[in-house]
């Protein structure tokens, strides 16, 4: 299926559709993995990780798929790279909704700080595959960097699950908000397994609408679709992690909220390796064009702006955020409008 030859009004209603769908069942999965959080005993920082994270990326799964689908494997790629960007600018629009602290302040131990580490280390392997030049993995039909990228996800996934990893560092003080509390959802585990579930599918039927419409509205404009999925279809897709992250903080969820956002990272960043078994052609990280790869090394950068609010914990707002968010967006609109107006250009 195909919204090429659409009107443009019907592309753009049916992209504002898709995205209020993956909007608000995004905004029922945060109080679905509290509750899951509480009755598995699981900490906040591995459900946001492996929960939250993996369900909120389903709009990347399913735009990745649709996108490739539709022979276009860069816009797929640049949705991927161009949404681990925008997911940090996620947590500075969080923290918003905190108050008078800094969101990064709230956070009690290590583990969403090794959620950060891990997702450098993935975006600085996505580089160094488009730099150095990717090779075909024994004639499997997709390349290594892309196999070291989802073998090195797994390898911390796993180390970051293991209980040691959570004793390495304690802040010596913890802070605290005075937000009003937010109900929980009183349901049944049956039911509560069921709602998240079909969250999780709202949000898929949203993110292939979404994807459809966007390629629509950038035949209908004449927009490049790498651009397009730079810009829209990375905003598109990184709704279910804003919504999530503000119910979350709301539920005073700190390490849910970023946990969700930095574990969404770096699961869309390991659909590198889907993209490359899908596509016919050339290996993918061959297709990827320069504002790609500016827009990975800007989602490092970042990402180490967040690490080091982790790490500072100054629990003073200006506006309302924290100093390590407000860089966070200065950053972000600086390197946007840096690709979007070709100074990186090939």
């Amino acid at each position: 299926m195909s919204l090429a030859g659409a009107p443009l009004p019907l592309s753009v209603a049916l992209f504002a559709a898709g995205a209020l769908m993956v909007w608000f069942a995004g905004a029922r999965l945060a109080g679905y993995a509290d509750a899951i959080s509480q009755r598995t005993g699981i900490g906040q920082a591995m459900i946001g990780v492996l929960l939250l994270g993996a369900v909120t990326s389903l709009p990347e799964i399913t735009t990745t798929s649709v996108a490739v689908a539709s022979g276009n494997p860069p816009m797929a790629v640049n949705n991927l790279i161009g949404g681990v960007a925008f997911q940090v600018v996620v947590i500075a629009l969080a923290d918003l909704f905190v108050g008078k602290g800094a969101l990064t302040s709230m956070v009690p131990g290590p583990r969403v700080m090794l959620n950060a580490a891990v997702s450098i280390v993935l975006l600085v392997l996505v580089v160094l595959g488009v730099m150095v030049g990717d090779r075909e993995v024994a004639g499997a039909g997709f390349g290594f960097f892309p196999l070291l990228i989802v073998s090195t996800y797994l390898l911390c996934i796993w180390q970051l699950a293991r209980n040691a990893a959570a004793r390495g560092w304690t802040p010596g003080s913890q802070s605290q908000d005075d937000l009003p509390a937010v109900d929980k959802p009183d349901i049944s585990t049956r039911k509560l397994a069921l709602f998240t579930l079909l969250a999780a599918g709202v949000i898929c039927l949203g993110g292939t609408i979404v994807t459809l419409a966007t390629e629509g509205i950038a035949e209908q404009t004449g927009t490049d679709t790498a651009i397009m999925g730079l810009t829209l279809l990375a905003f598109a897709t990184s709704l279910p992690e804003l919504s999530t992250a503000i119910a979350a903080v709301r539920l005073r969820r700190a390490e849910l909220a970023i946990g969700d956002i930095l574990g969404g990272n770096m699961f869309d960043v390991t659909l590198i390796l889907l993209i490359d078994v899908m596509a016919a052609g050339p290996l993918v990280l061959h297709q990827v064009e320069r504002s790609a790869m500016v827009s990975a090394l800007l989602g490092i950068l970042l990402t180490v702006l967040v690490l080091i609010g982790l790490l500072e914990r100054r629990d003073k707002a200006r506006f309302r955020m924290g100093y390590d968010s407000i860089a966070v967006l200065i950053v972000y609109f600086a390197g946007m409008g840096a690709i979007l107006g070709g100074v990186f250009a090939d």
